[in-house]
């Protein structure tokens, strides 16, 4: 088998290691720089390309979409025309210029494409889906999410305001590069009917987009879901908090279980030992789903029609604050 990747920054090097792993034949990438010094070999491709059209040829099993966000729909459009099945990274695009064409070539061609959302393979988000549908805690009524980072730690080489998180023009700021917590509730309470949002921070970061934001869904359910998103967080924060007419819900990131919390008592649910154990579970759970598609043993847990639908609450919620 012969995977193309496009873009190897660091979810680009992330998805090369757990393909390596997986055991995948040939790996290929697509970036705009060659070689860099770097002394790990799983990291490195079989062959490196800097235009697609150095894949004239060859047969390519499937491709990895994982260049800065502004370039994911015509990036994978390209692809798309070759009938290449696709992993596109989170989110779709910085706007949805280009995913009619992208739609249209993918259902003419009937083509699979797996949105990368890989929390929706994480122990803790899947447990308290299941948690939730099995009537754990009752009817569910309302949920809350968070998601608190420190951009400007990221990466301590870097200069963070010229990554693409921070620059509304490639596809940055904390809406649309934390769609996660939008998807994942989505996933659990069906489509969003409504959508308010607002803007908080004051300009901690200084970068050119959106730092922080407030915002309140309706699902197709009747559930109304909260999220809070930042870039200034201290320490690094994600969870979620799902209230029912029997009890709550509760995982948070750093703390590897589930609680299940009731008026007399509480249950807990251990998911592992290691936070980033389980973050990596759910990576590779993404991409042995991604290699199960490809050899047409299963269909896309989150296809193209779910990122557009993402994309579009993403949108509304950027025009709600201004930034769109």
């Amino acid at each position: 088998m012969t995977i193309l990747i496009c873009g190897l920054g660091s979810i680009g090097k992330r998805h090369l290691k757990l393909l390596r792993k997986a055991g995948v034949d040939k790996i290929i990438a697509l970036r705009s720089l060659r070689n860099e010094k770097n002394n790990d070999p799983d990291v490195f491709a079989d062959l490196e390309i800097t235009d697609l059209k150095e894949i004239e040829g060859q047969k390519i099993d499937g491709a990895v979409v994982s260049n800065p966000t502004s370039l994911h729909i015509e990036t994978s459009t390209e692809l798309a025309l070759k009938g290449i099945p696709l992993l596109i990274e989170k989110p779709l695009g910085k706007d949805l210029k280009g995913s009619d064409e992208l739609q249209r070539i993918v259902k003419e061609k009937n083509l699979p494409v797996l949105m990368g959302y890989n929390l929706l393979y994480h122990p803790g988000i899947a447990g308290m889906k299941k948690l939730s549908e099995e009537g754990k805690i009752g009817k569910i009524i309302s949920a809350k999410a968070q998601f608190g980072t420190f951009m400007p730690g990221w990466h301590k080489d870097e200069d963070y305001k010229k990554s693409y998180a921070a620059n509304s023009s490639m596809g940055g700021g904390v809406v649309l590069t934390s769609i996660h917590e939008q998807n994942y509730l989505s996933d659990m309470f069906g489509e969003i009917t409504d959508v308010l949002a607002m803007e908080a921070g004051g300009n901690v970061t200084d970068i050119d987009s959106e730092e922080a934001v407030e915002i309140l869904m309706r699902h197709s359910s009747g559930v109304v879901s909260n999220i809070h998103l930042n870039f200034f967080q201290k320490p690094y924060y994600r969870n979620c908090q799902i209230i029912g007419t029997e009890g709550t819900l509760y995982w948070d990131f750093m703390i590897p279980e589930i609680k299940i919390l009731y008026k007399d008592k509480t249950e807990i649910i251990k998911l592992g030992e290691d936070p980033m154990e389980l973050l990596g579970i759910s990576y590779q759970k993404q991409t042995e789903h991604f290699l199960d598609i490809i050899r047409n043993k299963t269909s896309p847990r989150a296809g193209l029609d779910t990122g557009i639908k993402d994309m579009k609450t993403a949108l509304k919620i950027l025009k709600d604050i201004g930034r769109n």
